[in-house]
């Protein structure tokens, strides 16, 4: 009657489409959701902050730098990272790694075959409403990115009220005034016979609708259904972290009746360093040397992140201003493989000796030892001036006058118009 069925993707007993669920002809495989865990060492009902604290015990010991293996450190990062994020975690315990590595989301699940007539191929429902993130900055030094810390962070944040369960009270009912709309209207008169109508959150319940009688409010929360919370959480500061780099931490943020908890968001700010510029996991510095270093050689102690360190020029190099240097592996630890490091730039500066500090004898070495003949043209010999602004010549003469005013005409587009691209005046 129909001339055929007309889902061709149906038949053989596969879908066409990832994610549709088609329990008559799969059988359910079983997902590997377990390694991740089994390697930090802890159980799946654990924290965040838990699967946090075991990343930094187990690194002690594993990391490279440590002696361990880069190999199994990788694995150790790779499980943090997925688990210290409350939707890759949730990604990984429904999917197992397969989802991890295809990039699921926590939300994509089985859909029928009536999601698909319906057009919700790949629709996803709309959670539950959550409080505004909190956001906080937190600075640090280059130091402390260099070699990982952990902060500190007090949070003032709101919470339901556990005492009344965020009712605030044990007899609530609706507003009378508002009669449970949290909004009223009012008349405004404006003149005589004129008025205008306004809408806004009712005075009696605050907007919330609802009110409570006094001999019934909450002693805790005094009616307000939330209370003030004081929590410490603690910010582990990877090595390598990048500039603005943002760490969510789930549920941490405010916390209000009728709505989820919202997220803490804390970026980490980098303080400027006096003596190095970062650039990703490059470091770059300014070295001052004389002319002396520069044409002979040089060696200086950089006071680096890591301690001193002795740098030293490749014999017979000769350096001219702005010339720049590159030191391997000296930059910063890279985060997530904190066994490789970024590389270090210099960027040179050579101090020529100031005027008149070189006696006879030396000039006439120097002349001796550098290459290039002195000239010796003839003729009369006018000495150059060291530049000054009082040597630029002021003339308001007629004849400039009128070469003004045919500058005008030339902006009016009379005329073709030279600009001077010095940079003296």
């Amino acid at each position: 009657m129909f001339g055929g069925f007309p889902f061709e993707f149906f038949e053989g007993g596969s879908s066409g489409f990832p994610g549709f669920a088609n329990e008559q002809h799969e059988s359910p495989k079983t997902v590997e959701n377990t390694r991740y865990y089994e390697i930090l060492g802890i159980d799946k009902n654990v924290t965040t902050q838990d699967v946090l604290k075991a990343y930094r015990n187990l690194a002690r010991t594993k990391h490279p730098d440590k002696g361990g293996d880069p190999k199994e450190f990788a694995e150790l990062t790779q499980a943090k990272e997925v688990l210290s994020d409350p939707e890759k975690r949730k990604v990984y315990d429904t999917h197992g790694e397969e989802g991890i590595n295809k990039g699921m989301s926590g939300s994509d699940e089985g859909m029928s075959i009536f999601d698909l007539l319906s057009g919700k191929v790949g629709g996803r429902k709309e959670g539950p409403k959550r409080c505004e993130d909190m956001n906080y900055e937190l600075k640090v030094s280059l130091e402390d990115i260099y070699h990982g810390i952990t902060k500190k962070l007090a949070v003032n944040r709101t919470r339901n009220c556990v005492e009344c369960n965020g009712t605030g009270g044990s007899k609530v009912e609706v507003c009378i005034e508002c009669k449970g709309r949290g909004m009223i209207k009012r008349l405004i008169q404006l003149g005589p016979g004129m008025y205008s109508q306004s809408a806004g959150p009712c005075e009696e319940c605050r907007g919330q609708g609802k009110s409570i009688d006094p001999k019934f409010r909450c002693k805790s929360c005094k009616g307000a259904r939330i209370i003030q919370e004081k929590k410490i959480i603690e910010i582990i500061v990877d090595k390598g972290t990048p500039n603005h780099h943002k760490q969510n931490f789930h549920s941490e943020g405010d916390e209000e009746p009728g709505l989820l908890a919202g997220d803490l968001v804390v970026m980490i700010i980098e303080k400027e360093h006096a003596i190095f510029k970062r650039k990703k996991s490059d470091l770059i510095i300014t070295k001052s040397i004389t002319l002396k270093e520069a044409l002979t050689g040089y060696r200086f102690i950089l006071k680096h992140l890591d301690g001193d360190k002795i740098i030293e020029s490749i014999p017979g190099e000769i350096i001219k201003p702005g010339d720049i240097r590159t030191v391997e592996e000296l930059g910063m630890p890279i985060m997530r493989t904190p066994y490789k490091f970024g590389n270090l730039f210099i960027s040179f500066e050579v101090e020529f000796p100031k005027p008149k500090t070189l006696s006879k004898n030396s000039k006439k070495s120097l002349i001796k030892l550098l290459p290039g003949e002195k000239p010796n043209p003839q003729g009369k010999i006018i000495k150059a001036l060291v530049f000054d602004k009082s040597h630029i010549t002021e003339n308001n003469t007629t004849i400039h006058n009128d070469y003004q005013e045919d500058d005008d005409d030339d902006e009016e587009g009379h005329g073709q118009r030279v600009q001077c691209s010095g940079i003296i005046f």
